[in-house]
């Protein structure tokens, strides 16, 4: 007689192979979020050796920290949760690893096809709950078998790392029992060796690299850094052709290029300042690479110039204002060598043009003379004067990055920054940073306004297990939209700057986190270093006068513009 199949044991060796497939494509962190659909799969997680294991009770929490993950690792972690509305939670984090190009793979244990459609509980449509913020989307059928269940792994591995990095989702019907009759049939498993090798982009064609380099000859110019990943090669590239050519590089505070071994470049930090008015000057040409920047008052300014040259990896370059005259696209760190050594052989070098350089000076000389600087700028040069060499900062959206692009200066220590700007939403924001923490797997500091706390409560939860220091901004709401037309409304307090009174204190003691309130930047950096010294998590407070603050950059900038004599700051 025939024994009976085990279902339970079945279900657990094929999702084993289907992670196994995932292991083959680079993932090496899964997870996972409580339920029952879903236990074949958090069982196949937990006993692999080649996984690091993490639990998120809140799938939206999950999403998030497995960002972070990403962000820091560069490699795809698996997001594991039952079926039903549990998977809808991870949309906001994979709407944001669409738009930045972030490695997820979201893997959704399901209902058979025999439970759909007929009013069985906790049964929905799940197949394309993604639909187009996915690079690919995978069913993984309940009679699968275990090479087919390896192979839609290894596929699913690939399609979300090349030939442009996102989240892939792969649905995964189960049928019950859900756990195995047989216990020893479930044991625990070593993935097997690399599978999936994804090829190495070219640089871009070399006769574009030299007619591109031809453009340059005695011309006055400018490159412009936007957001880069910490991961790659493209910010030497960019630092080494700035050198060559002797011009300005304007620096985004998220491309890396203002911290670390670069004093080769004149890289320029204070552009949102200096580039206010309508009437500063515009180079002849400007080359781009990265994601725009977060100014905008930078970004108009790029739009003005005649020559806009921009080196992008895929065809779907970043150009948000539609102003790029020529394109190179390319493995960017390879096009940006191809044109250095192109420039170095022609012997081409511009004339060299100081005014951005001014500018710059000016600027500085203004903060540095401000009676009441911004309350932020401490802060955001505390940090980047007493952080460890290599300290990993996560930065929140709204007011917060824009603090880092405003303040942050040059160090020869690198800093690597971290932050979600792919859709800028200001959910997720503390989840991100315990997953880069945890992917990381070293003491990292978050700096994030009251408003994204207060979206991201639940995830303090995740934080209290993690080696990362919180610093809350506190300006009692969104105080960006000061700086915005917005702020002349007479519904502004109600409707934009929307104050929670949230007490933070409150939410450590809550989450079990030590807690600390600041009312200057000098005692919170020597309370920052000593918690990131112990490894310990922490939530510490920064209260802002937001009408001061906003106040004393308004002076900075009409004092950048007098500094430059190019007009009325906008």
């Amino acid at each position: 007689m025939a024994e009976p199949r085990d279902e339970g044991a079945d279900s657990y060796r094929r999702a084993a192979a289907l992670l196994d497939g995932l292991l083959g494509a680079g993932a090496r962190h899964a997870v996972v979020s409580p339920g029952s659909r879903s236990t074949a799969l958090a069982l196949a997680a937990a006993r692999c050796r080649d996984l690091a294991l993490h639990v998120a009770v809140d799938e939206r929490a999950a999403g998030f920290f497995a960002l972070g993950l990403a962000r820091a690792t560069g490699r795809p972690p698996l997001l594991i949760a039952t079926s039903g509305s549990a998977p809808a939670h991870w949309l906001p984090a994979a709407i944001e690893a669409c738009e930045d190009d972030q490695p997820l793979v979201l893997l959704s244990a399901d209902r058979p096809p025999e439970l759909l459609g007929c009013g069985a509980n906790q049964a929905t449509e799940q197949s394309r709950l993604f639909a187009g913020h996915a690079r690919g989307a995978f069913v993984l059928p309940a009679d699968a078998t275990p090479a087919h269940a390896l192979d839609v792994g290894r596929r699913a591995g690939a399609a979300c790392r090349w030939p442009r990095p996102g989240p892939v989702h792969v649905n995964v019907a189960i049928r019950e029992p859900l756990v195995a009759a047989q216990p020893e049939r479930c044991a625990p498993w070593q993935g097997g060796e690399p599978t999936v090798a994804l090829p190495v982009a070219a640089a871009a064609e070399p006769a574009a690299v030299a007619a591109v380099a031809a453009r340059l000859d005695g011309r006055r110019g400018a490159l412009l850094a936007g957001r880069l990943s910490p991961h790659g090669q493209v910010g030497a590239a960019v630092a080494a052709l700035a050198t060559a050519l002797d011009c300005p590089l304007i620096a985004d505070p998220l491309s890396g290029l203002r911290t670390g071994p670069f004093e080769t470049a004149r890289v320029l930090t204070l552009a949102d300042a200096f580039l206010r008015a309508g009437s500063a000057p515009a180079p002849d040409w400007l080359l781009r690479v990265g994601a725009p920047p977060v100014s905008r008052a930078l970004e108009a300014w790029a739009a003005r110039c005649p020559d806009n040259i921009l080196v992008a990896p895929t065809t779907g370059w970043p150009d948000p204002s539609r102003s790029a005259t020529r394109l190179l696209i390319g493995d960017v760190a390879g096009t940006l060598h191809a044109l250095a050594g192109e420039v170095s052989g022609a012997g081409v070098r511009p004339e060299p043009w100081r005014t951005l350089d001014e500018l710059e000076a000016g600027a500085r000389r203004a903060l540095e003379s401000q009676a009441h600087a911004p309350a932020e700028a401490g802060l955001v040069a505390g940090l980047a004067d007493a952080l460890p060499a290599g300290t990993p900062v996560f930065v929140a959206n709204s007011l917060v990055v824009r603090d880092f692009d405003s303040f942050l200066p040059r160090r020869s220590a690198a800093l690597p920054l971290y932050a979600n700007r792919g859709v800028s939403g200001i959910d997720g924001n503390v989840a991100t940073a315990a997953g880069i923490a945890g992917g990381l797997g070293r003491a990292t500091v978050a700096v994030v306004g009251d408003l994204a706390l207060f979206h991201d409560l639940n995830a303090l939860w995740l934080a209290a297990r993690q080696p990362l220091v919180i610093v809350v901004v506190n300006n009692a709401g969104g105080a960006i939209f000061g700086q915005l037309a917005q702020a002349g409304v007479p519904e502004f307090r109600a409707l934009w700057t929307t104050p929670t009174a949230l007490d933070a204190g409150a939410a450590a003691a809550l989450f079990g986190l030590p807690f600390a309130r600041h009312d200057t930047a000098a005692p919170l950096i020597a309370d920052i270093l000593r918690h990131l010294a112990a490894g310990a998590p922490a939530l510490l407070e920064l209260a802002v006068d937001a009408g001061a603050s906003a106040a004393a950059r308004r002076t900075w900038w009409r004092s950048c513009a007098d500094a430059g004599d190019c007009g009325a700051p906008l």
